[in-house]
């Protein structure tokens, strides 16, 4: 009754007609994908059967179950990003959910066959939707997860993908699932850190004007082992070495006679145990893996500087003594670019991890604008540059370097995304003269150079009979003199003939001790390269403390570069040009009146003139990362310098990591107590640790680049017991550095 009515009853026609439009209604449901499921990064989940009460179980050391049971029943799945868009799917036990052929299943190690698109799915009836669930396919094969009447199986839906193939990820508390292996943060980050400012605000943060986040890919992949990410996690990253250094570290080239006080090798294992490296002093082992690279943003961080970098002769040589291990070719176009494609995929992998794209916290920029607004977000702003030994391939000797051909690289060179430019590095080349190195490092680079600047195309046309089998291949070892008065390029240049003779020799010898073919392999190398080489200088006119300088200036096609960067508002780098090509450089720059300089590792041979000429025109200056104490005796220098003219006063680090380079030690006179809180007070730290390595920053240094945290604590107290108020000009080199390219750009 209803208002004291009867309550009519629906008819039988009516209500046969009601359920026949609700048989209909589920009969036309049908399933839209809306995207990757990007948020499901880092979630613990139970995966159940949509509009059912199965779920996945486990039903053996290698398969996969639906069972009817609750949630908290079901095979708890840890979902790791591998990719953006693509996920594991790790279970309690540690293994994977994975394929073989078209079978589910259980896999103890991940592989592409774990790897699966998760697209999450709306549910419909027409254009109204009834639910949301997700589509899981397989990428190798791109089959689907399905709900079959027995258990799991995997279906192709090239167009339409049924119901059956729904699932629903159903949250569980953290706790439930098996922690995937990852590098510890070992810091704790404030709820309000990600508090935006104003996008046009002045920032705060320091940069790091000089890093190498691509090496791991430079040199065909011969050069450093391990890498800043991999999509199945640290434990592939950051992996024994051996692949590349050989057993005990036998074939480290750069740096096996240096780990162990002279004993050639070293331990190779990776992680979690770490016996060896990362280390501060380490040439050939990533030390800014992602994890770190994070720890050392939080630590006040703001804006960073990464090169590409390399050289076809010197990848040559790795190449020829590894060989089968590289990865690619030594083409320069292909060195830069793929460097530069493993940034963005970092930067790829990073919003993977934080929940889709634009998500992370590493954000590559490509003008001062949207630098800043990313830093007043709170993220780092990453600036791509290239500090690539023969750019554009222009050796001395490169006949189709012109000024059109430069102009279109640099063109290809700025739609990269590369902002910064060393138009020299460590080789004489097309655009002009590099600043000598000396020692065992220094003589590697010099015989490269000497390959670098000769007629042969590659060391394999030394080999060619229709090359340069036959043929001298020129080329020559720098043009040195005695510095004039208060220069200081170079110390310690290492005798040719001693170091081709003796250690280049030993490193081949293994090939000329092979029974029966040793002698024939001998006399090849013989007349083929190392008769080719000489006459080899031993510079025995200078004494090792004696300061020398590289005669060569500025070419002509220098010249031309270092306008159209000017013309393109490109940052120009002038380390690593001789004392002779950086004076012809900034009278340049001084006639342009033009302020994108840079001198990012502080190589300013110690000359006040060459600094002031520098900061007269708004250009930058960082020191090369030393213990915070000598850093900020630099600083109070630069400081003084900068004071007299017109712009920000902001002093930031070179650090160099990844660099071929040592990382600093630490200050004895400081002590640092955990927990200790950034500059800003928004992240406390904790002493790092990753896998089963503890690092102790006053035995390790910076063994990695997370403790640039640590850095940068010793660096305040240092301050603090000082009382200069470094710390400040140092929290103010990010704001100077974008004022800086905000007036290269705005460049008439």
């Amino acid at each position: 009754m209803k208002n004291g009515q009867p309550r009519r009853l629906l008819s039988p026609i009516r209500l046969l007609s009601l359920t026949l439009f609700i048989l209909v209604l589920a009969a036309c449901k049908s399933t839209h994908t809306t995207g990757p499921a990007h948020a499901l990064a880092q979630q613990c989940v139970a995966v159940q059967a949509h509009n059912s009460s199965r779920f996945l179980v486990t039903a053996s050391d290698s398969r996969y179950a639906l069972a009817e049971v609750d949630a908290s029943s079901a095979e708890p799945f840890f979902v790791k990003p591998s990719r953006l868009g693509t996920f594991l799917l790790y279970d309690s036990a540690g293994k994977f959910l994975g394929t073989q052929l078209i079978t589910v299943t259980r896999e103890a190690t991940p592989s592409k066959r774990t790897e699966w698109r998760i697209n999450q799915l709306d549910i419909r009836a027409g254009k109204r939707i009834l639910g949301e669930s997700y589509a899981l396919a397989n990428i190798v094969d791109h089959l689907y997860l399905q709900a079959g009447k027995t258990g799991p199986i995997l279906q192709a839906h090239p167009e339409q993908i049924p119901l059956a193939a729904a699932f629903d990820l159903v949250p569980l508390p953290a706790e439930q699932c098996r922690t995937f292996p990852e590098a510890d943060l070992n810091a704790d980050v404030a709820a309000d850190f990600y508090d935006p400012k104003p996008v046009d605000a002045p920032v705060q943060g320091f940069v790091d004007l000089h890093t190498h986040l691509g090496f791991p890919k430079a040199m065909a992949g011969l050069a450093m082992a391990g890498d800043l990410f991999h999509p199945y996690g640290i434990e592939h990253a950051l992996k024994d070495c051996s692949h590349l250094h050989g057993k005990n570290g036998v074939l480290d080239l750069l740096e096996s006679e240096r780990a162990n006080d002279g004993e050639v090798g070293h331990a190779t294992a990776g992680y979690p145990d770490f016996e060896y490296w990362p280390r501060r002093d380490t040439s050939t082992h990533v030390q800014a893996y992602y994890k770190w690279l994070q720890r050392g943003y939080l630590s006040g961080l703001r804006l960073l500087v990464t090169d590409v970098t390399g050289n076809p002769t010197a990848c040559q040589l790795f190449t020829l003594l590894k060989p089968g291990k590289a990865q690619g070719d030594c083409n320069s176009t292909s060195e830069v670019e793929n460097q530069t494609r493993y940034i963005y995929d970092l930067q790829d992998y990073i919003d993977a991890q934080e929940g889709g794209p634009g998500k992370g916290w590493f954000r590559i920029v490509t003008d001062p604008q949207q630098a800043r607004a990313v830093i007043n977000q709170n993220k780092l702003a990453v600036v791509l540059g290239s500090e690539y030994g023969t750019l554009f391939d222009c050796h001395e000797s490169s006949a189709f370097c012109t000024p059109a051909y430069i102009d279109q690289q640099l063109e290809k060179l700025h739609a990269l995304g590369i902002r910064s430019v060393f138009p020299i590095h460590r080789f004489d080349n097309g655009f002009g003269g590099t600043r000598p190195a000396g020692g065992e490092a220094g003589a590697w680079m010099h015989l490269a150079s000497k390959l670098s600047t000769s007629n042969a195309p590659s060391l394999f046309q030394m080999l060619d009979p229709w090359g340069y089998l036959f043929k001298p291949i020129g080329g020559h070892y720098w043009h040195l003199e005695h510095c004039p008065a208060g220069i200081q390029e170079s110390q310690g240049i290492a005798s040719m003939e001693q170091f081709v003779n003796q250690d280049f020799r030993g490193l081949v010898s293994g090939l000329t001790d092979i029974p029966n073919i040793g002698p024939t392999v001998n006399a090849l190398l013989d007349f083929a390269f190392f008769n080719k080489l000489e006459p080899l200088p031993d510079y025995q006119e200078f004494h090792r403390e004696d300061f020398v300088c590289n005669t060569l200036g500025l070419h002509p096609l220098g010249r031309h570069l270092i306008n159209r960067l000017i013309d393109k508002g490109m940052i120009i780098e002038i380390d690593h040009m001789s004392y002779y090509t950086s004076l012809d450089a900034l009278d340049i720059l001084e006639q342009r009146q033009y302020s994108g300089v840079v001198s990012s590792h502080g190589w300013m041979e110690d000359s006040t003139e060459l600094r002031q000429r520098i900061f007269r025109l708004g250009g930058q200056i960082a020191p090369f990362n030393h213990r915070p104490s000598d850093n900020a005796q630099l600083m109070k220098t630069y400081a003084q310098e900068m004071a007299p003219f017109e712009f920000v006063v902001g002093i930031g680090i070179g650090s160099d990591v990844q660099g071929v380079t040592s990382q600093t030690d630490f200050d004895y006179h400081i002590s640092i107590e955990y927990p200790f809180t950034s500059v800003d007070g928004k992240v406390t730290f904790t002493k790092p640790v990753t896998g089963n390595r503890r690092f102790d920053y006053r035995k390790d240094g910076m063994a990695h680049y997370g403790m640039l945290a640590e850095w940068m604590e010793n660096f305040r107290l240092h301050d603090e017991k000082d009382s200069t108020d470094l710390t400040v000009l140092l929290m103010n080199s990010a704001e100077a550095y974008l004022q800086m390219w905000e007036r290269a750009v705005a460049q008439p």
